[in-house]
């Protein structure tokens, strides 16, 4: 029993050390992160020692819903079509759009079926860049269209979590026009994987 108690007591010891140490080190800074910062990492780090792959950690995805009667074809430019009616009510524009070949071929070939399309807004986007260059990383705020496997089609986009709560706190007005635009990319694929807008 005293083995046991000598051993949470030196585990106290370290945790308690590992506290002041980065206390210390990083006291200024920390007490500027957002309020939600730890919990915005711990939701990422449960995912990924859940899984094992580090972008499950990061991503949202949604599955297509396929109605009986509709084509996969039918189904994924309707979830398109959606997308774009959805990026357009938030004031984002589709920047761009591809369609990949996987194996070098396309789904009606009988590949798998990949397309990204790019969203952004200019005067969003001059806010971020102004504020840090690095949010440059972020955009434009992609939704990538993916058939597995066995065939199902997912909607997957970025969580942008971590790029709003992940450091200090951002300014009143950055922090608006994030959750603005996280709430269009999860509205995207809410909406266009149901199908309706």
């Amino acid at each position: 029993m005293s083995f046991i108690k000598g051993i949470f007591t030196l585990i106290g010891a370290i945790v308690v050390i590992g506290a002041i140490i980065l206390g210390v080190k990083y006291g200024a800074s920390a007490a500027k992160m957002d309020s939600q910062a730890l919990a915005a990492y711990m939701n990422m780090a449960d995912k990924v020692l859940e899984t094992g792959d580090p972008a499950k950690g990061m991503i949202l995805k949604k599955k297509l819903v396929i109605e009986e009667g509709t084509s996969k074809e039918e189904a994924i430019e309707n979830a398109i079509e959606v997308m774009d009616e959805v990026a357009e009510e938030y004031g984002l524009a589709k920047v761009d759009s591809k369609t990949m070949p996987r194996a070098g071929k396309f789904m009606k070939d009988g590949g798998l079926y990949t397309h990204i399309r790019s969203y952004c807004s200019p005067t969003i986007a001059d806010v971020f860049l102004t504020h840090s260059g690095e949010f440059v990383g972020f955009m434009p705020c992609r939704v990538g269209i993916v058939e597995d496997k066995n065939g199902d089609i997912w909607l997957y986009t970025m969580s942008l979590d971590l790029m709003i709560h992940g450091g200090h706190e951002l300014p009143p007005k950055l922090l608006e026009l994030a959750n603005t635009v996280k709430s269009a990319m999860e509205s995207m694929i809410e909406k266009g994987a149901a199908g309706e807008n």
